[in-house]
């Protein structure tokens, strides 16, 4: 089977909350693809869920041995070590994914999350006003006050998906353990979760 045979397959499973075969799956994968990151970092998510630190922790270091070059996989482990408790190492991870790719809204935002937290407001702020800046740049529109202002003139104006608005309408009714578990497995869904983590969390019904 193909990587992403196996990395299909093992997110279809993690998404069902089969997490134990999930990673039954993703051992098998991994015997023979020992370098694919994207494996690996599957599978730490699969512990994470798991409630198993070690485990969790080991893959995500891995991930990021394998790709020291993606942010991504730095933002994904600082999720996790903020998920048992180590915010410190987890503000290190998030500000290592923001050197390497300066766009990262998401990783501006948890970092904000994570400052505000622990206190340093001024600073988590300062973190939510870039991840606004970046957000509204990426969906091609300016920023005013630090929020999106979807009236401007000459806003880009997307035509409608209505395959995209109806898996958006699904999303929606996700419980939170699968709200969590789409920061790690599909970038496309790394935009809508910002807007998920700033409203502290708040599953629409």
């Amino acid at each position: 089977m193909e990587i992403r045979k196996y990395h299909t397959k093992a997110i279809e499973l993690l998404k069902d909350q089969k997490y134990e075969a999930a990673i039954e799956l993703l051992n098998k994968a991994i015997s023979s693809f020992p370098d694919a990151a994207e494996l690996i970092s599957e599978r730490g998510v699969a512990f994470l869920h798991l409630r198993k630190k070690k485990e969790a922790l080991r893959d995500m270091d891995k991930a990021v041995e394998l790709q020291p070059q993606n942010g991504y996989r730095y933002s994904s482990r600082a999720f996790v070590k903020d998920s048992f408790g180590d915010t410190e190492a987890a503000i290190i991870d998030y500000k290592m994914a923001i050197e390497i790719d300066p766009l990262d809204d998401v990783s501006y935002n948890n970092l904000g999350l994570l400052e505000e937290k622990l206190g340093y407001i001024e600073s988590a702020k300062e973190k939510f006003a870039k991840a606004d800046e970046l957000s509204a740049l990426k969906e091609g529109k300016e920023l005013v006050g630090g929020r999106h202002d979807h009236e401007i003139q000459g806003e880009k104006i997307e035509p409608r998906n209505i395959q995209r608005e109806i898996d958006l309408e699904k999303r929606n009714k996700k419980g939170l353990v699968q709200q969590i578990f789409s920061v790690f497995t599909s970038k496309e869904e790394r935009d809508s979760f910002i807007n998920f983590v700033r409203s502290g969390f708040k599953l629409k019904e």
